[in-house]
């Protein structure tokens, strides 16, 4: 179209277009006209003033360009590098924000698209942001019921710690579907220390909290270690305690195992208090739960004597 239109003309053409309120919308059709017809691009890349005048419309648009390109890299469809070249973004942390959030937008919008595919369409090259599409991808499948090891492959995930975060995560979500924990941690490949005590232990607590006595739910989720299954029981005993007030602390304690003397003091205390703001009077409560350590004795006593005098049944 400016093919045979002389230079004097398309300095005016330039500055019409330039000078527009839209000092955005002027870069971009400049831009396009540059791509498009190279008189226009040897214009300015010969004429000094315009030339100046093109470079001041990129550093004034610059901020604004970034900011729509961001834009395009999380709702639109094209790669990260055609964004980069349209909007003419120049700045290295800028490109790669970008790309993160193209890849980002691929891996939310495509089930079927793995993160090296991913990476390598929208050209991630940072090492760091690499590791962040990995792990947010193996995360949507884990969170599609893929199981651990799969997400974990398919993704390229290398880091350890996300792995073992990812493999947490999927056991998690077995647990909280109802699955035992040593089946949701083998599934799972849960090789982490500390992680399958955690498994366990939070499986148990669900059985628990469902009505289920300590010792079944501690055996059936093998929990071995010997400060959960201690705090497994009296999460157990308390339970049955709150729930159930007929349920003297002897019978709460022996149902649900409870060996440790403090946790066993907790339980008969609980149920005493209970006992009492029901309206019992504390000689029958302390005896009916078996509080027997003289000490506890008195202080429940006191407590209850005093709430009395103050006008309140019990405590």
């Amino acid at each position: 179209m400016f093919d045979n239109l002389p230079d004097a003309m398309l300095s005016v053409v330039f500055r019409r277009v330039a000078n527009q309120a839209d000092r955005a919308a002027a870069f971009y059709e400049i831009k396009a006209l540059r791509s498009t017809n190279q008189k226009f691009r040897a214009l300015i890349g010969s004429d000094h003033a315009i030339r100046a005048e093109w470079r001041r419309l990129e550093e004034e648009t610059r901020d604004d360009r970034v900011k729509n390109a961001k834009i395009d890299a999380s709702a639109g469809t094209r790669t990260a590098n055609d964004i980069i070249t349209y909007h003419g973004v120049t700045d290295p942390g800028s490109q790669d924000d970008i790309k993160w959030r193209a890849a980002a937008r691929d891996i939310t919008a495509n089930p079927d698209m793995v993160a090296p595919t991913a990476i390598e369409r929208n050209d991630v090259t940072d090492p760091l942001t690499q590791d962040r599409i990995k792990y947010q991808a193996a995360e949507r499948d884990i969170k599609a019921d893929m199981v651990a090891p799969t997400a974990i492959e398919r993704n390229d995930v290398t880091d350890p710690r996300s792995q073992d975060w990812l493999k947490f995560k999927a056991a998690k979500r077995d647990i909280d579907a109802g699955m035992v924990a040593p089946t949701a941690i083998e599934r799972n490949d849960v090789t982490n220390r500390d992680t399958p005590d955690v498994i366990k232990e939070q499986a148990a607590k669900r059985d628990i909290d469902a009505g289920m006595v300590a010792p079944t739910a501690i055996e059936r989720n093998d929990v071995t270690d010997p400060r959960s299954q201690d705090w497994l029981k009296l999460q157990a005993a308390r339970r049955d305690i709150d729930a159930n007030p007929g349920m003297v602390a002897p019978t709460a304690i022996e149902r649900n195992d409870v060996t440790d003397r403090d946790a066993q003091d907790d339980i008969k205390v609980q149920a005493t208090r209970r006992d009492i703001m029901a309206g019992m009077v504390a000689p029958t409560a302390i005896e009916r739960n078996a509080v027997t350590d003289p000490f506890t004795q008195n202080w429940i006593g006191r407590l209850d004597e005093r709430s009395r005098q103050e006008g309140g049944r019990g405590w």
